[in-house]
């Protein structure tokens, strides 16, 4: 048996259902101390982000072969603890990639034209166009923390369009420049954050860091909430020390209903959204059980995740 803890494409889905018996809910990672017969049998177990794979979780399934993990992220597996029971990990590493970089561009852009302003204030009986002067990509600076292949997709979509790009990460790079955190953060017009969860990034942007940012400047975060410090950024944010920042992602998800950022008309928040694309998901999803199903089947995966 494998259980699916939270939601999966459905073609993904029936494929896995084929080959061996599922027990699948959306919603099952609110609900794993009621099924307690299932986590006895189950012998994979495929998550999403909000499913803590821990010691606790662990004990309660003694013949677990292999953990799926519908995405990039590993900051909710305890990989330590994982590696000490001999479970290896599959994943989706860069399968959602140019999904994610296409909405930080969509930040971007609705940024720069002070889109959402604009639809606010159109819908509500204005037509003033002049009111709305936006600025073209062209010629801005996107400093981007995390070269990899979301952060590299990108930069390639950010330079067609006549960005300079940026990075924190060691080149060399093709037409974009390497420089220290501080040196990106005073230069960028846009900064896009494309790194795990660890603990040398938690907080990685907090009071300094937003201190050191253009007046002018957007704070983009695709990563994890808890890269940025919230409680600076909503400082910075609600005293205009920066001009705006894009949250897919939280420090706690979902937020509060009470959420003290919904009160801001300076960010944009959506709802850890930038993978969910029909082809992201489709691709994702379908690598994912495919590796859970090679190691079930003693074969190597495809995606194993690394240990530490």
């Amino acid at each position: 048996m494998v259980l699916l803890t939270e939601h999966i494409e459905p073609g993904a889905l029936a494929w896995l259902r084929r080959r061996v018996e599922c027990f699948y809910s959306p919603n099952l990672h609110t609900r794993l101390a009621t099924i307690g017969n299932e986590l006895q049998l189950a012998k994979g177990i495929i998550v999403r982000n909000q499913t803590q794979v821990n010691g606790e979780l662990l004990d309660k399934m003694p013949q677990l072969r292999v953990v799926g993990r519908l995405g990039a992220g590993l900051d909710n597996l305890d990989r330590q603890e994982l590696a000490k029971r001999g479970i290896p990990v599959v994943y989706a590493p860069g399968l959602n990639a140019n999904a994610v970089a296409e909405l930080c561009l969509l930040y971007m852009l609705a940024h720069s034209r002070r889109l959402l302003q604009a639809d606010r204030a159109t819908r509500s009986g204005q037509w003033q166009r002049t009111a709305f002067v936006g600025q073209e990509l062209r010629g801005r600076v996107v400093g981007i923390i995390g070269l990899g292949r979301i952060g590299s997709r990108l930069a390639a979509l950010c330079s067609s369009l006549g960005c300079r790009v940026i990075t924190t990460n060691r080149g060399p790079y093709r037409g974009i420049a390497q420089v220290p955190l501080d040196e990106l953060l005073a230069q960028a017009d846009f900064v896009s954050i494309h790194v795990p969860l660890t603990t040398n990034t938690r907080h990685l942007i907090g009071e300094r860091e937003l201190s050191l940012m253009k007046y002018s400047a957007l704070l983009i975060n695709t990563s994890r909430g808890e890269v940025v410090d919230e409680d600076a950024l909503y400082a910075a944010l609600q005293s205009r020390r920066i001009a705006g920042a894009a949250l897919d992602v939280r420090r706690q998800e979902p937020p509060a209903a009470d959420d003290r950022f919904n009160l801001l008309d300076n960010v944009i928040l959506t709802p850890h959204l930038a993978g969910w694309t029909i082809e992201a998901q489709r691709s994702t999803c379908q690598a994912v059980v495919e590796d859970v199903w090679r190691v079930l089947q003693g074969q190597e995966p495809l995606y194993p995740a690394p240990t530490t």
